[in-house]
């Protein structure tokens, strides 16, 4: 894996942690402390790691978009187990 490509998965997972800061923010009700970014950017990376390592080896788009959608189905499965106790 190359150093470029984990670089961009800390990229999104940041990027992708800036709904819930500004929903934190504006939003009564919404009420994330550290932990919870900390966790969410934490579960975002691995996601990224994942759907990265298990392409690595894949050449047809068809079977890396299945298996893209596989990943997240996945870690979203995990993600509502965790929430809900």
């Amino acid at each position: 894996m190359q150093k470029r490509t984990i670089i961009n998965i800390v990229r999104w997972a940041t990027a992708a942690l800036l709904i819930p800061f500004f929903g934190n923010m504006y939003v009564s009700g919404w009420n994330w402390g550290p932990g919870d970014f900390i966790f969410a950017w934490v579960f975002f990376v691995l996601l990224g790691l994942t759907y990265t390592f298990v392409t690595a080896r894949i050449a047809r788009p068809n079977y890396r978009i299945a298996a893209g959608i596989l990943v997240v189905a996945a870690f979203a499965c995990l993600w509502i187990l965790l929430a809900t106790g």
